[in-house]
């Protein structure tokens, strides 16, 4: 065969791969456990779940590939047939506050090829406790206030989800303040406020999960009390909507706030900031203290984040503050690639193997969204049918 014979031998190895994985792709396991267990902590029994022996098992070289990911996160014992974790797996780190935590992993048997798509469902545990934003909160109360009148505080945050999240908080006993409701971070004033009696008072909020055992966190709340401020500044909105695409230059604009405030002179200079967020959220979006400009100033992938929801708190120049609640969606563009992986013997290919010898198996995968991901599957079979002639004439010959 010459030069110009082998292009066209590649070409059909290639579609040859293509073919043989519609067969050998089997179907999926799915195991369900916690997160932050030990390494070599026990998943799944891989060799009781296929019907394999353990011997066949070794022989057949099984090896378990996380795709898409630099960590390897598990294993599998050849010696037992467990799959087993390979090295700590944090929830959070993982999947942040989205419901459902999936890890995809790829189960590798040869001779016969063999691919099983393994899906590890990663629980949540009660791991991190709740935090606030700082560790002092400063209000400043006129003495004129009524009585009824609420304050607002900023929530604690959790980075855990469900009921391992924030629950509920705890005031400390006082004379002047209780909770709006045991699950808001709202102050309700009591009784009025008498500077001349007591002009600054402390109180700890104490932020509770529902986990078990049960975590908090704590802030200190100092109160000075003033002759005058009567009105806090209010919102245009409780929430704001935006939708932006994902790979916006930085400088973008998002959406502006705007809170008013009833006061004069320095008691209604309302000025903006963000209230308690993760440092991903600050590297990716900035605030005009002044106008309420939120801007972008960091990449913004769809595939790494599709939605962000921050706190926006608007305080007047004497400290009384409201908050807003911002919900950013990111929409998808078709910024990658499919990738392309192939799963094939460990050992060289002898010159006269036999025709429909299974040689490897070809996996591909689009980070983007599902839509996209359709139209390249759809192209790949429309792609396969039209050399499907050709195909068969190659492997009669």
């Amino acid at each position: 065969m010459g030069d110009k014979g082998f292009p066209a031998l590649r070409l059909t190895l290639c579609f040859l791969f293509f073919i043989v994985t519609l067969h050998l792709v089997h179907g999926d396991l799915s195991y369900s456990f916690p997160e932050e267990m030990k390494t070599q902590s026990v998943i799944g029994n891989i060799a009781k779940d296929l019907g394999l022996d353990l011997r066949t098992l070794s022989a057949r070289k099984a090896r378990a590939d996380s795709e898409g990911t630099r960590k390897r996160y598990c294993d599998i014992n050849l010696s037992t047939g467990d799959l087993i974790t390979s090295e700590r797996i944090d929830r959070e780190s993982l999947c942040g506050k989205k419901p459902s935590c999936v890890l995809k992993v790829d189960l590798v048997l040869e001779n016969p090829l063999e691919l099983h798509r393994v899906s590890l469902h990663i629980q949540d545990v009660n791991d991190n406790s709740p935090k606030f934003k700082k560790d002092l909160i400063e209000m400043e109360i006129s003495e004129s206030a009524d009585k009824g009148n609420r304050f607002s505080l900023e929530q604690a945050r959790d980075a855990d989800i469900g009921q391992n999240a924030v629950q509920r908080y705890n005031l400390e006993k006082n004379e002047y303040f209780i909770l709006a409701a045991d699950n808001k971070a709202e102050l309700v004033l009591e009784n009025t406020l008498d500077r001349e009696k007591q002009k600054e008072l402390n109180l700890l909020l104490t932020a509770l999960d529902g986990g078990s055992p049960q975590r908090s966190g704590t802030v200190v709340i100092h109160v000075t009390v003033l002759d005058a401020n009567d009105n806090a500044p209010v919102f245009s909105q409780a929430v704001y909507k935006a939708s932006l695409p994902e790979n916006s230059a930085p400088d973008t604009i998002v959406i502006n706030v705007n809170a008013t405030d009833a006061d004069e002179g320095v008691n209604g200079d309302v000025t903006y900031d963000f209230g308690h967020v993760s440092d991903d959220y600050i590297n990716v979006y900035s605030i005009d203290p002044k106008a309420g400009q939120i801007r972008t100033t960091g990449v913004i992938d769809f595939e790494e984040m599709n939605s962000f929801e921050i706190i926006v708190e608007a305080k007047d120049g004497l400290g009384l503050t409201s908050y807003a609640k911002v919900m950013i969606d990111i929409t998808d563009v078709n910024d990658n690639a499919p990738v392309i992986y192939l799963k094939s013997l460990t050992n060289p290919i002898p010159e006269n193997v036999s025709p429909g010898t299974e040689v490897g198996i070809i996996n591909v995968q689009d980070r983007d969204s599902e839509i996209t991901d359709r139209s390249a599957a759809l192209f790949s079979k429309m792609f396969l049918l039209n050399w499907f002639p050709l195909l068969k004439t190659i492997i009669l010959w």
